[in-house]
């Protein structure tokens, strides 16, 4: 699986609010990811993830409407873990687990959890053709969701770069392991499936470009 490229530590964060990160009691690492395993059947109907959660907007949205459900975040940058922690705290969220590990990092760890809604809100496109390998979905990442979900699970992925949306489409296709229930550009879609409007997608609209929505189903 490909390697995390980019910085983890933003130049602004300091050491110790990393450190403060990882003691809190919703953070998971590659460590003490069984720990968090067992809360995760707890009473919780419903276990979902986002990849690449940012600052996560989309997950304190998502986790006041749907209070039954448990969230599992991942994302590499610590600025956005640190957002997310505060806005726990300020909520009293307690159903929502985050950590800074890559997906990779975190599908060596995730075997016996099961998600039924997954989140890829505006991964990194990698514009520049010597980067698209960086590219977060491709055929092996299509692969590794299809052993993280269940029968009827759905894939949530939005993007503003026409050249990843494309590839988004091949990577699914080739293999034919979910179906696609919907494409389409009409952002009003994002209200109806109560999709929060996040920092890019706000970005994206400002700026005019053309804002795709996947939704897959197992």
């Amino acid at each position: 699986m490909l390697p995390f490229y980019g910085r983890r530590l933003s130049r602004k964060t300091k050491r110790f609010n990393s450190f403060d990160l990882e003691s809190h009691e919703f953070f998971f690492n590659e460590m003490n990811f069984s720990d968090a395993k067992k809360k995760l059947v707890n009473g919780f109907k419903n276990i979902n993830l986002e990849i690449g959660f940012g600052k996560g907007e989309n997950l304190i949205f998502q986790s006041q409407i749907k209070k039954k459900d448990i969230f599992l975040a991942i994302d590499p940058f610590i600025s956005g873990g640190l957002e997310l922690k505060k806005n726990i705290e300020i909520f009293k969220i307690s159903n929502i687990f985050f950590s800074n590990v890559t997906f990779s990092q975190f599908f060596e760890i995730a075997g016996g959890v099961n998600f039924k809604k997954i989140f890829i809100l505006f991964p990194d496109p990698w514009p520049k053709k010597k980067h698209k390998k960086r590219r977060l979905i491709n055929e092996e990442f299509v692969k590794n969701l299809n052993k993280i979900t269940l029968k009827h699970s759905e894939i949530l992925i939005a993007t503003d770069d026409e050249d990843y949306s494309n590839q988004i489409l091949k990577s699914f296709s080739k293999l034919n392991l979910f179906k696609l229930l919907l494409k389409t550009s009409d952002n009003q879609i994002f209200e109806d499936y109560k999709i929060y409007p996040t920092k890019y997608f706000r970005k994206a609209k400002k700026e005019n470009r053309r804002i795709n929505l996947f939704i897959y189903k197992k």
